[in-house]
């Protein structure tokens, strides 16, 4: 409302300044994160949730990078973000309009060369900043941990795994749409087309043959290969804030496993009481690879149950 006031009564909008420092700030840390990580997860999401963030959707970044490892990186954001709109508004910098922010927010500054030059410069000094403060202080260390078998003894799957045509569901529960899941990382398919399933029970289990490829120190996540598939696993929204409590494995880094093995136990009272949804997601992270991946079921489903139709 405010910057429809503003723009109604003036003919200019100040506030869409601060808004697109923002996004560069976002897109700096973003980008550093995932340069630097070594955890497969943060590497695969981490440039193109920068790119989104540089056309002025910034949920891919912040969500899916910025906020999942702790609130350092989101602080560091937030400060550069502050001194960058208070610089903008010493400038006088004002847009021509609001809704759209950083590079496709150039549009609104290039009435004015002197409006276009500032924009230019500041964005560029806030992407800059952004990316070498949190490279040099603000990664977290879980994304610079290399994902690495543990030295399970376990055998692992047989390297001419089949390919998985269907996977089963991971829980008994309610399926939810990859469109309605509850976070705009998985919603917006940044890991890969995916499938949730609304748990009834606090079991997860597994929905194809295969090598458990890594497992998440807070236990909320794992991955598994298999067949020339990439599976992820995540279970609830946000559950890495949990840090393991009221979450079980079963299982472990390089260990073979087999369709509906039992892989997790949670408490689903302590993620709700956390705030958390509790749907579990099934993402296949590189569903890019693959010819199709489509969802083959709907409504209430047992473990097991066809989840998602693939094709190689």
């Amino acid at each position: 409302m405010l910057e429809i006031s503003l723009l109604a009564n003036t003919g200019f909008n100040p506030f869409n300044a601060i808004l697109c420092m923002c996004g560069f700030s976002s897109a700096g840390v973003c980008l550093a994160i995932s340069l630097k990580a070594k955890k497969k997860e943060i590497r695969a999401i981490g440039p193109s949730a920068t790119a989104s963030a540089l056309l002025g959707i910034g949920e891919p970044a912040l969500f899916g990078v910025i906020l999942r490892y702790g609130l350092k990186p989101f602080l560091l954001s937030c400060s550069i973000n502050g001194i960058a709109g208070m610089t903008a508004m010493l400038l006088g910098m004002k847009g021509t309009g609001n809704g759209i922010t950083t590079i496709p927010g150039m549009l609104l500054y290039i009435y004015s060369p002197n409006q276009i030059i500032k924009y230019v410069i500041l964005a560029a000094i806030v992407f800059v900043s952004a990316f070498v403060l949190t490279w040099l202080f603000a990664v977290p260390p879980e994304v610079t941990a290399a994902d690495a078998p543990t030295g399970s003894k376990s055998a692992p799957a047989p390297a001419s795994a089949a390919f998985p045509s269907v996977l089963g569901a991971v829980a008994k529960g309610t399926v939810v749409p990859m469109t309605e899941i509850p976070d705009p990382t998985f919603s917006q398919g940044v890991l890969g087309i995916c499938c949730g399933v609304t748990p009834a029970e606090g079991k997860v289990y597994a929905p194809m043959n295969g090598t458990i490829s890594q497992l998440a120190d807070t236990l909320h996540a794992l991955g598994i290969e298999a067949g020339g598939v990439e599976l992820l696993i995540h279970v609830g929204v946000d559950t890495v804030d949990m840090n393991g409590d009221g979450f079980k494995s079963h299982v472990k880094e390089g260990q073979a496993v087999k369709k509906g093995d039992l892989l997790l136990t949670m408490d689903l009272e302590k993620i709700k009481k956390a705030g958390h949804p509790t749907t579990i997601i099934v993402a296949v992270t590189n569903s890019d690879d693959l010819s199709s991946v489509e969802a083959a079921a709907s409504g209430a489903v047992n473990p097991g149950d066809q989840l998602l139709a693939l094709q190689a």
